[in-house]
């Protein structure tokens, strides 16, 4: 079998690439072990603009945020499967710091602020605000295992997806292309998640990972409640009173069960901004890749050009991976240049 681009996962960064390289005419293999527990498949995917307790506008955000914004509207258009969904933050203020920051950022706004922020409506007998808080625009979830369903399926159609282990050292590179089994390609991408530190192509990349848990909750007194809910941790309405909340970040870890220390770490979360009752209905953990700086790294291998790298999306991946997947596609096929500050040439030779 020959094909384009062999492209190893099927997470956020494994589908996002192969929708680009597919919208290129690419043909394409993705191969991936199909696990039950992933860090893509646990994650919440929200959407929050604005995070950290300085409340600071990432370079390039809006220009990555309508990226993402009309690439899944596209998706779910061609697909007829709604994955994307758009909700309201209200972001609780946890002390007098993040207040005085939040004032300091409101003196010296700009368009850009305007179009992300506005005045938040907080009920006391819910959520404890003693500091305030505000609501951000442009904001929501993505239903992250639904989106990964469907592109799957979408793959399976064009004999694109296969169920496997591909282990980079069964990896041939020669001067014609790759090969594997046998397939043969003209260039692979790795998209492996926290198992990219085992990669013998990119296990030199300063790669620490961490365990995260979320927790499925019931919570009837909110049932109501349509906002996702953020103040140190976050909590996200998937109707009829359940709710998902999360998160930790844990880099000690010796497996992926759930800790009785993550579940008791969400939950004091939680408590620090509602008296609700809660009722644990489940309890989900999962690895994160993490790189140097929380920073996106993609690009071609710095001595295998027929290498490349899509890994370490974080937190705002659901934002930001669209916009990198498109910075990828565009160096792979079209020589274009990515940017200095993700790409791995740039800050790993």
């Amino acid at each position: 079998m020959k094909v384009n681009y062999l492209i190893v996962g099927q997470g956020l960064a494994g589908s996002l690439i192969a929708w680009h390289l597919l919208k290129r005419n690419q043909r394409i293999l993705v191969v991936d072990q199909d696990e039950a527990v992933t860090s893509s498949k646990v994650a919440a995917g929200l959407v929050t603009p604005l995070a950290g307790s300085r409340f600071s506008i990432p370079e390039g955000l809006s220009e990555r945020l309508d990226y993402a914004h009309q690439f899944y509207w596209e998706i779910e258009e061609k697909l007829k499967e709604p994955f994307f969904h758009h909700t309201r933050i209200t972001r609780i203020f946890r002390n007098e710091k993040e207040q005085q920051a939040w004032k300091k950022r409101e003196a010296n706004k700009d368009q850009a602020f305007d179009r992300l922020c506005g005045p938040a409506t907080i009920d006391p007998e819910r959520f404890s605000a003693p500091y305030g808080g505000f609501e951000m625009k442009h904001g929501g979830w993505m239903n992250v295992p639904s989106f990964l369903e469907v592109t799957r399926q979408h793959l399976l159609e064009r004999t694109a997806y296969a169920i496997g282990a591909l282990k980079s050292d069964d990896v041939k590179i020669s001067r014609e292309g790759i090969q594997w089994k046998n397939i043969e390609a003209d260039g692979i991408i790795f998209a492996q998640g926290w198992r990219g530190s085992d990669n013998r192509f990119f296990d030199w990349l300063p790669m620490k990972s961490a365990a995260g848990d979320i927790l499925d909750l019931s919570i009837p007194e909110l049932k109501d409640e349509s906002r996702i809910i953020n103040s140190g941790g976050w909590l996200l309405p998937i109707g009829g009173g359940r709710f998902r909340a999360g998160s930790t970040y844990r880099h000690d870890f010796s497996d992926l069960s759930p800790s009785a220390q993550g579940r008791d770490e969400v939950i004091k979360k939680l408590a620090g901004f509602t008296q609700a009752d809660i009722e644990v209905t489940g309890h989900r953990s999962a690895i994160r890749p993490i790189i140097q700086r929380s920073q996106v790294f993609i690009g071609r291998h710095p001595s295998e050009s027929r290498v490349a790298f899509f890994n370490g999306l974080g937190s705002k991946g659901v934002i930001n991976g669209p916009w990198h997947a498109e910075r990828l596609a565009a160096h792979l096929l079209e020589d274009v240049a990515i940017p200095e500050k993700c790409d791995i040439r740039s800050n790993f030779e």
